[in-house]
């Protein structure tokens, strides 16, 4: 499975990505047809959502867990899952229960 990660923190795009041993992990914030993209929404744009999920895509969007208002955003734009920051480092099994 493709995924594009697109986050900007270096330190917190280590940790994730270390988390999706066993796919095939692209960090960047071009979408070049990834089934999933795991985006944080305090690093870009929260309509990206939108736009990755007309083109297809699987989203899981992130962001600081009082961030209530952007998260609720997130979900109206169709994410399909909207986690805190403190979830996104087991990236993996969020995958898994994605589906």
């Amino acid at each position: 499975m493709k995924v594009l990660l697109m986050e900007k923190n270096l330190i917190l795009l280590s940790r994730i990505r270390s988390s999706l041993q066993g796919y095939e992990v692209r960090a960047g914030s071009d979408y070049q047809g990834e089934e999933v993209v795991i985006i944080n929404i305090e690093a870009y744009p929260v309509e990206k959502v939108s736009e990755l999920k007309e083109k297809g895509a699987k989203v899981i969007a992130y962001c600081g867990h009082k961030n209530l208002e952007l998260i609720k955003r997130a979900e109206e734009l169709g994410a399909d899952m909207v986690v805190p920051n403190s979830h996104i480092v087991q990236a993996g099994e969020l995958l898994r229960a994605l589906g």
